[in-house]
């Protein structure tokens, strides 16, 4: 199937390669990470392609050479120069940005060639849409977001924006009118579960107008992901229909699933994927698709399916399974002979009991071998391909999970990292790429940066030298003694970067749990628990503060700055951990009436911490959400997306409350602060347990519809978190561990 070449000239746009520089998007690319003056620095030449990353790079006379495979190549070989012989660090704003030279000190240096190991490198989750807000994103960070992503070597990244707009095409082919389509759609926050069936109509809809913006700014991320040489992986159909669908098809072989989540939320229509129902839907969706996003003639092309994300199948016959999974990858192929389909692996760790190994094979083996990635998404933990017989030679991404729904803390597994990948990559298996698919990215970015070390360099990373270094790159510093107190401080942190097998992401903080006496976890999914010594935190952040009064200059470096109220953060949460601990003794009064003003006093502190920076403040999470929105009503609906799915996630009886928690300023004094007072209050006057918490979903629903009619969260921060981190470390120095 030929696409027109009038198709795909629009979707060049200002990425494309000018005339005489193919190296454009290159350094289009490093000018946005660095600069005009230190991206000046590299002279950029594109080698032949190869069927993995590759560059080479030297220095003489001053000057930087890097050639690389493709645009996304040199910006990686650029980034290894800088990280080896600048001691350079890239990360994301929200993180504490880039640590870089003012100007190159270029030695000479002998050539230094690297190919990457893996076919495939991949980035993000179908959930990172949601609990990132990358549904509010403008072009500004998209482009800032490719950038940094081409820079770490990522080649196949999930690019699903803009498929609402075509969806409207699509069931109005099959006639379904406008409001059936609007009384289905989810809101935009939602759209990964609700492409994926485990919810419908939830939050929505969305208007024409944001179907619109999304799919201008789809069409710019492909054509400079595309100028840099990534090959995106694009969204499909996973089966899943409106109600109204059956009503003008009939006699089309529509079932219902069991409901979202134990039935949190309701059932789903969906078509069988062996049906002709199935088959024309996804024909029609590709075409329209690559009809106005362009696909690939002379390569293949990835499409992102999802049938039982959390979802039972109807049924566990390895025969139906089978047939299942290859009418999906023909219902691709028929609509382009390109397709390669490209599945989350999730449903095997969250449900072993039905995903047996006979079931795994039959669904992995069902289409043609090649046709089918599997993405072993949360291997550092529990990689699926070890018991399987690699999928069954089916090929994989080796994939990682650095955190779940954006919650806060401090987390990691780095020697389940670098161990799971060398031993992933040495084995006899099919394994085709590496991939970083946090639910939510700006966390924890030691834990990315030792990842994506590993695109370019395959062997085993001894953890402690590679924090060693890592500290040495993080930030600038002429002082001796200011480098030894951040090396101590990253020594002192690496017990919380080492969680065990049983621990799926951080430790939940006790400020964001709907109050309750002898609380284990919040909602369905984040332990309370404390897996390290608390001490470590405490020692870590006095080592933080030392090397800022080593170094005073540090105070002005926003990666600095980022860690000590990161750290601070942390350790305020585990005192306010240990304290709960002491409110559960006894009858629970006498606890809480000895140690609730602390616990607040805590809680306020960490609020004070947070309003150092302005992505850790729910005023930047909102008025972002509301940027959004094409009118005052549309604005509102985002803000409620937006404050919805980081507190109760769903109705006041779903299970998911707290699922993505937040420790940020603003959502600790407007939403987990009035709770615990509430709870305070009640326990006082004779806590009945169950009428109080059905009293707090009531006041947490209302909370949620809140907007800027109602309060104005500001977003402008107040720039004392580190006077506000010398308070805690007062404050606990002496206290935590008695």
């Amino acid at each position: 199937m030929r696409r027109s070449l009038l198709l795909l000239l629009p979707l060049l746009g200002a990425s494309a390669s000018p005339l005489g520089d193919p190296a454009a998007p290159a350094r289009e690319a490093l000018t946005g990470l660095l600069g005009t003056e230190l991206a000046s620095s590299f002279s950029l030449s594109l080698s032949a392609p190869a069927a993995a990353a590759s560059f080479g790079y030297s220095a003489k006379n001053g000057a930087v050479s890097v050639v690389g495979s493709t645009n996304g190549a040199l910006v990686a070989g650029a980034h290894d120069y800088l990280k080896s012989a600048q001691s350079a660090s890239l990360s994301w704003e929200a993180t504490g940005s880039h640590s870089l030279p003012r100007l190159l000190d270029v030695a000479d240096l002998p050539p230094v060639s690297k190919t990457s190991p893996y076919r495939h490198v991949y980035g993000f989750n179908v959930c990172t849409y949601g609990y990132s807000g990358m549904w509010w994103w403008g072009w500004d960070r998209w482009s800032r977001e490719l950038d940094l992503m081409a820079a770490n070597g990522v080649t196949t990244p999930l690019l699903v924006l803009g498929q609402e707009y075509i969806w409207t095409q699509v069931w109005t082919r099959f006639n379904l009118t406008s409001s059936e389509i609007d009384d289905w759609n989810a809101g935009p926050a939602y759209a990964a579960w609700f492409y994926m069936g485990n919810l419908k109509s939830w939050a929505g809809p969305v208007s024409g107008a944001y179907q619109e913006r999304t799919r201008a700014l789809q069409r710019q991320i492909l054509a400079k992901a595309r100028a840099l040489g990534m090959t995106p992986v694009l969204p499909s159909f996973s089966g899943f229909v409106p109600d109204a669908y059956v009503a003008h098809n009939p006699g089309a072989d529509v079932r219902q699933t069991g409901g979202g989540w134990g039935g949190d939320f309701g059932p789903v229509s969906y078509v069988d994927p062996t049906s002709p129902d199935f088959a024309a839907i996804s024909a029609t969706f590709v075409s329209l698709y690559c009809e106005e996003f362009g696909c690939n003639e002379d390569a293949p092309n990835y499409y992102a399916a999802d049938l039982y994300n959390e979802l039972s199948p109807p049924t566990n016959d390895t025969a139906y399974l089978a047939s299942a999974s290859a009418g999906v990858f023909s219902a691709l192929q028929a609509a382009d002979p390109r397709a390669v389909w490209v599945t989350q692996g999730w449903m095997f760790h969250i449900d072993q009991g039905f995903w047996q190994p006979e079931q795994v094979k039959a669904f992995v083996t069902g289409p043609p071998r090649g046709s089918l990635v599997v993405i072993d998404l949360f291997a550092e933990n529990n990689p699926i391909w070890a018991d399987t017989d690699s999928f069954y030679d089916t090929p994989f991404i080796f994939s990682t999970i650095f955190n779940f729904g954006g919650r806060s803390g401090i987390y990691g597994r780095l020697d389940a990292i670098t161990t799971g990948i060398t031993s992933s990559l040495t084995a006899d298996n099919t394994m085709v790429g590496l991939g970083a698919a946090p639910e939510a990215i700006e966390t924890n970015p030691l834990d990315y940066d030792l990842l994506f070390d590993h695109v370019f360099n395959a062997g085993p990373h001894d953890v402690p030298s590679y924090a060693l270094a890592y500290s040495g790159r993080r930030y600038k510093t002429s002082s001796g003694d200011a480098a030894a107190h951040l090396a101590a401080a990253w020594g002192a942190l690496l017990p919380a970067y080492a969680a065990p097998d049983s621990q799926e992401g951080g430790s939940g903080s006790v400020f964001a749990l709907r109050p309750v006496f002898n609380g284990t976890q919040l909602g369905c999914c984040a332990l309370l628990n404390m897996y390290y010594d608390p001490q470590i935190m405490v020692d870590a952040l006095g080592s933080f503060l030392q090397a800022g009064d080593a170094d005073p200059s540090l105070r002005d470096q926003a990666s600095y700055r980022f860690e000590v109220v990161n750290v601070a953060v942390q350790a305020v949460s585990n005192e306010a951990l240990r304290l709960y601990a002491l409110m559960n003794e006894g009858d629970g009064t006498s606890g809480v009436a000895e140690n609730k003003d602390y616990f607040l006093r805590l809680l306020d502190q960490a609020d004070l911490l947070l309003q150092d920076q302005p992505e850790r403040m729910l005023g930047f999470w909102i008025e972002n959400a509301r940027l959004a929105g094409s009118d005052g009503e549309e604005a509102d609906s985002m803000e409620h997306n937006a404050r919805l799915i980081v507190t109760m996630w769903g109705d006041p009886g779903s299970s998911l409350n707290e699922y993505a928690w937040r420790m940020w300023a603003g959502m600790l004094s407007t939403f987990y602060r009035p709770r615990w007072e509430k709870f305070f209050d009640a326990v006082e006057g004779g806590l009945d347990q169950a009428a109080f918490t059905e009293q707090i979903k009531d006041w947490e629903e209302q909370w949620t519809k809140l907007t800027v009619d109602d309060v104005r969260l500001s977003s402008e921060p107040s720039g004392g978190g580190l006077e506000a981190a010398e308070q805690v470390f007062e404050l606990l120095a002496g206290v935590t561990g008695r």
